[in-house]
């Protein structure tokens, strides 16, 4: 959020008064990009990469997943296939 630009007048006014109000402290994001600024850009690029990593590693997990949710929902359509056989299913006694 920026501020309007002010005159000089304004800022002579401004002086007069004291401080004018300050700025408020950055947000983490803010920080980390000036960090990076700062460093220089091979920091930068090695952040990016080591990001991108991350991002591949994550797909890697999420993939794995949904292929084994389609294994599970496989068997139990093989399951429910096989369900009208007498002897397919053993249904539990609860007071067993």
């Amino acid at each position: 959020m920026t501020e309007p630009l002010r005159d000089a007048g304004d800022h002579e006014h401004a002086d007069a008064e004291g401080p004018g109000p300050e700025m408020p402290p950055p947000t983490a994001v803010e920080s980390l990009v000036n960090a990076m600024l700062e460093a220089g850009p091979e920091v930068a690029e090695h952040v990016v990469r080591a990001a991108q990593e991350l991002l591949l590693a994550a797909q890697a997990v999420v993939d794995a997943a949904e292929k084994a949710v389609r294994e599970q929902q496989e068997l139990r359509r093989t399951d429910d296939s096989t369900a009208s056989e007498p002897d397919a299913r053993r249904h539990l006694d609860l007071a067993e």
